[in-house]
């Protein structure tokens, strides 16, 4: 399915809806009542009433549910993270992200754990994957199994994640249950540097599969 977009409600753009640490305001405030909506409604409440063990509790919880979007997964391990509760389970990488930015925009391609995809061109159109596809579900776990090996060899960011990387110049971002790893340098390096361009020649793969899928 491909379709245009700029920006959510809340002034959110759609750029930060791709890296699983949105807001819990933003987040809890979703108008669905089924879990894990709920789940994160009940969060807010607690954290609210600073009723922070249970607040954990139930983040905890969201984590421990099969199925759901690599996105709740993340946001779930976000919150947490927030809260100061170290994550006691093995990391997982959830997704990555590359975003490119040129003279005329800023280009955002994400994959995760659960198939899905986002391409974000620079012109404002995008590609939305949601859809069960053989071919595109073992690019993603490609990609993923070769992130992994990138995040072992490098630490988390401690920080609020960095504004989108300046005019030609790239980033590659690892979501992940334990924080944010990335990576950022210009284009032309990370398509050569032994350690990411074999990822980063994997995501322009999927970039164009995606654009010759929603083509035909």
């Amino acid at each position: 399915m491909t379709k245009q977009e700029t920006s959510t409600a809340g002034n959110i753009a759609i750029a930060d809806t791709l890296f699983g640490d949105l807001p819990l305001d933003y987040w809890a405030a979703v108008d669905n009542n089924e879990v894990p909506w709920s789940l994160f409604k009940a969060a807010k409440k607690s954290m609210n009433e600073e009723q922070f063990g249970d607040a954990a509790e139930t983040l905890s919880q969201i984590i421990s549910l099969p199925g759901l979007e690599s996105r709740q997964y993340l946001q779930a391990c976000y919150f947490l993270q927030q809260m100061g509760v170290s994550a006691s389970e093995p990391l997982k990488l959830y997704g990555v992200v590359v975003e490119v930015s040129i003279e005329d925009g800023h280009d955002l391609l994400a994959v995760y754990a659960d198939h899905s995809a986002r391409y974000h061109n620079y012109s404002g159109s995008a590609v939305i994957w949601d859809s069960h596809d053989n071919s595109i579900a073992a690019k993603i776990d490609a990609i993923l199994k070769q992130g992994l090996d990138i995040v072992a060899k490098i630490g988390p960011w401690k920080d609020v994640r960095p504004p989108a990387p300046g005019v030609n110049m790239a980033r590659i971002s690892f979501l992940t249950s334990h924080g944010l790893h990335f990576g950022e340098a210009p284009q032309s390096v990370l398509f050569n540097d032994p350690m990411s361009k074999a990822i980063m020649y994997a995501m322009l793969d999927m970039m164009e599969t995606l654009i010759n899928k929603v083509g035909k």
